[in-house]
């Protein structure tokens, strides 16, 4: 069960873009800059292959390394080949992130193999934000050049650059390892050994699925079928789990490189896109539900056998044992392909070459631990069989559960998640609970099922009485009178331009407006959300009209209107009187204290 946990950690820190910041703990407002005073972006002409953004950032102001993308419109030759080295920073709710200061040189190169004379269309985008609390809206500037003509020492020095890897795509695997910051990305807020002990762990566990099970034959008629020494057979086990982990980090690479070409991390925040994401995990968890099973032919499994020969060179078994390791990774086991499959969403998420391969190589190490003792001890070490085996493989397609729901929480109403997380709580309590009774009362499952059969009805429970947090299901039960709060309406509306706002003016209500700026990305506007409904403010809300301002698309609407109220960014909120007149010196830019936020709206609600 620990091992599971660690698995859902992993999953719980993979999916995150939104971007938290200090709070506002004075009464004075900062200024902030435009966007594009605060980063001056130019761009260098192209070269041999390659040209350069250059922002200048303004002092207090930072960028997001994991927030920079490109999206070709009319090649797919243009790329990112490796991010500088940058500062970190501990955000206070998002974990460890990689931040750039002052000025940053990013390169983009361009195949130099294109014709003199095509025409290159591109859109680049970041996203920077202020040091006292203000997050800016993510940017996107269009990229317009021609290919010019290359010059004589170009093609030496630069195909050496970006191929130098076997005509792997660029120099990635030999720069980005000197930047190992980006590895400790998987998990935020822990440190790169305790991620590694996941991976690790992760990979043991898959190794002792019942489905998994089938490579231990193979490996015991490679390795053991040899009548080799002890040793022999170690090694002859260590170059089968070797090639198993390179097969694993080739994946992961290849996923990496993937993703930061599609810049996947960015695109996955559409809904259409999340919902097939966690349609994917649900397919993933039915095959470790049994429900299917694409099992490798026998004809093949014949043939992964063939190398075990008594008359054969070292050389030539070490190949073959090296193939075979390789093959049998690709297809013996699709039980093992389910939830790789679900690591894999989260690494061309990441979009980071050298973090899909290290993320796939140590967990792939993890699942050969048990191979490389059968080379070491033989067959008969292994356990044979059994029902706690099939919890393993169960409690895994749980897990790609829990990945979907996280998949889909990110824009489902908030209190939906309860409702989900609640289900997967009782399937999983009603899971043991059967397993308990048809197959092995034993008092650990009977612990499991009654402890999530408790949770599972918590969560129901917090849904029902409109809670949105899953750690803190039963909150408002205990903070607040169902009858005081639930019948209370957070919000009066939702608006996404001035031509809506300008509507909800003209409705001459004589309440004072107050606009909360929003995104899904940004963390703190739910922080901000949060205190709207705490016991102190929620009162003081009937006496104003509280809207909610999504800018979640930046659209062209979106920035009109931030445009007109002079904001940067979420969060922000701007408070109106009851005539629609702007009352500048109320604007909160930033998440605010408790306090700050009562005294603005206590002042504002007392206007006439």
């Amino acid at each position: 069960m620990r091992l599971l946990a660690f698995l859902l950690l992993f999953t719980f820190h993979s999916v995150s873009q939104a971007f938290t910041f200090a709070p506002t703990t004075s009464l004075s407002q900062p200024d902030f800059l435009p966007v594009e005073q605060a980063f001056q972006l130019s761009i260098s002409a192209p070269k041999d292959g390659k040209l350069f953004a250059t922002w200048q950032i303004s002092e207090g102001y930072y960028l997001y390394q994991k927030q920079f993308g490109l999206s070709e419109q009319n090649v797919k030759n243009l790329h990112i080949a490796v991010f500088p080295a940058g500062e970190k920073k501990q955000d206070a709710y998002y974990g460890d992130v990689t931040v750039y200061r002052h000025q940053f040189v990013l390169p983009i190169y361009y195949d130099i193999k294109l014709p003199e004379g095509t025409q290159v269309n591109a859109i680049l985008s970041y996203q920077g934000c202020a040091d006292k609390g203000l997050c800016y809206a993510p940017q996107k500037i269009p990229i317009q050049f021609t290919v010019p003509a290359l010059s004589q020492a170009a093609p030496k020095s630069l195909l050496d650059k970006p191929t130098n890897s076997d005509s792997r795509h660029f120099d990635s695997k030999k720069t980005l390892p000197s930047d190992a910051r980006s590895v400790s990305q998987l998990v935020q807020t822990t440190p790169l050994w305790f991620t590694l002990t996941i991976l690790f762990a992760l990979g043991l566990l898959l190794s002792f699925t019942p489905c998994v099970l089938p490579m231990v034959p193979i490996v015991s008629a490679i390795v053991v079928g040899t009548r080799h020494s002890k040793l022999g057979a170690f090694y002859y086990s260590g170059v089968y789990v070797f090639a198993m982990a390179l097969t694993y980090a080739a994946i992961g690479a290849l996923v990496g490189i993937f993703g930061t070409q599609l810049n996947l991390q960015a695109q996955l925040q559409n809904p259409m896109l999340l919902t097939f994401s966690a349609i994917l995990f649900i397919v993933l968890a039915l095959a470790m539900f049994g429900v299917y099973e694409l099992s490798l032919p026998t004809t093949w499994q014949q043939r992964l056998n063939v190398s075990n020969q008594s008359k054969i060179s070292t050389w030539r078994t070490t190949i073959s044992v090296f193939m075979a390791g390789v093959f049998s990774t690709l297809i013996v086991s699709p039980c093992v392909s389910a939830p790789l499959a679900g690591v894999l969403l989260y690494i061309s998420g990441q979009g980071d070459v050298w973090y899909g391969a290290m993320m796939l190589f140590i967990m792939a190490i993890g699942m050969g631990v048990p191979l490389l003792l059968v080379g070491l001890f033989g067959p008969k070490i292994l356990p044979r069989n059994g029902e706690w085996l099939h919890d393993i493989k169960v409690l895994m397609g749980f897990g790609l559960l829990a990945m979907s729901i996280w998949l889909v929480t990110r824009w489902l109403p908030a209190n939906s998640h309860l409702y989900l997380w609640g289900m997967l709580a009782l399937a999983m309590s009603g899971y043991f609970i059967h397993r308990a009774l048809h197959v092995s009362s034993h008092p650990v499952r009977w612990f499991f099922a009654l402890t999530l059969l408790c949770i599972g009805f918590a969560e129901l429970i917090g849904a029902m009485t409109d809670s949105s947090k899953p750690l803190q299901p039963l909150e408002k039960l205990t903070t607040m009178s169902a009858h005081s709060t639930q019948e209370v309406r957070l919000f009066d509306a939702s608006i996404t331009s001035l031509k809506e706002l300008n509507r909800i003016i003209e409705n001459q209500d004589p309440r004072p407006i107050v606009l909360d700026l929003y995104a899904d990305w940004c963390i703190s506007c739910k922080i901000v959300e949060d205190l709207f409904a705490s016991p102190e403010i929620l009162p003081i809300l009937s006496k104003i009209q509280l809207i909610r301002v999504d800018v979640t698309d930046n659209s062209i609407e979106n920035q009109a209107l931030m445009k007109h109220f002079n904001l940067f960014g979420p969060p922000s909120l701007v408070f109106l009187d009851a005539n629609g007149k702007e009352r500048n010196e109320l604007t909160l830019m930033g998440e605010p204290t408790a306090s700050l936020l009562l005294e603005r709206l206590e002042i504002i609600s007392a206007q006439k």
